[in-house]
């Protein structure tokens, strides 16, 4: 049963990885996009909100070639790139968690899925972040099809809210053969997705794990004085 789940919380690993390379496809913009609609100010639940993140970073993901504890070498597309780590690098993992440990303003990342009669996004997995990693590529976005797959469904990343009318658990707890629905707020646009009882829910925390040779990491960057990468932030996976 424990190398089951462990299968499983890989496979759902393996999706967040999927994700975060995305970030890379879209340059992992700092910069807001906000641009108006085809309806003006209209901002409906199914528009695209390219993604962005905090000011002045972008993204880097790829396999750890070499770790040290000022500089870590990662394999990029089959490119080697070296990113020195500041004296306050956090390194964040994720563990099990439930819905339950989603605190309204939270910020929190939806990987959805419409439902066959296309009326409403169903969740397939949830991301709790922490505050260190607001603003983590945020928006609303489609994602690339998984092999063999005709569509890769959305991410949205966004602060949990209740306003609105929102229908974000409002007991702050959920029943097994509950399915509650929530809230995400997002560069001026709002979406909610409805969240099936068993949806799989991970949390990120800061960890004292080492990434290893091999491990794929996440690192937000910015470009120090000499032009080099500089990271003070890893998100394992």
């Amino acid at each position: 049963m424990k190398k089951q789940f462990n299968t499983k919380f890989q496979s759902r690993s393996s999706l967040l990885a999927a994700v975060l390379a995305l970030f890379m496809a879209n340059g992992c913009s700092s910069n807001p996009s906000n641009s108006p609609s085809a309806d003006g100010d209209k901002k409906t639940a199914d528009e695209i909100v390219p993604p962005t993140n905090p000011d002045g970073f972008s993204g880097a993901i790829g396999n750890v070639v070499k770790f040290s504890d000022h500089e870590v070498e990662i394999n990029a597309d089959d490119k080697p790139v070296f990113i020195k780590l500041t004296d306050s690098l956090r390194i964040y993992a994720p563990s099990p968690s439930s819905m339950t440990n989603i605190k309204n303003a939270g910020y929190v990342g939806v990987i959805s899925k419409k439902q066959p009669d296309q009326s409403e996004d169903q969740a397939a997995q949830v991301l709790i972040l922490p505050e260190e990693l607001r603003g983590l590529n945020e928006g609303s976005f489609m994602l690339p099809p998984e092999k063999g797959a005709e569509s890769g469904g959305r991410m949205t990343n966004g602060s949990a809210s209740d306003a609105g009318g929102g229908s974000r658990m409002s007991n702050g707890s959920v029943s097994a053969a509950d399915t509650t629905s929530l809230t995400l707020q997002f560069q001026g646009h709002s979406r909610t997705v409805n969240v099936p009882a068993g949806t799989p829910v991970v949390e990120y925390k800061v960890s004292t794990k080492i990434p290893n040779m091999g491990d794929k990491i996440f690192l937000l960057v910015k470009k120090g004085a000499d032009d080099s990468l500089v990271s003070s932030k890893i998100v394992c996976f």
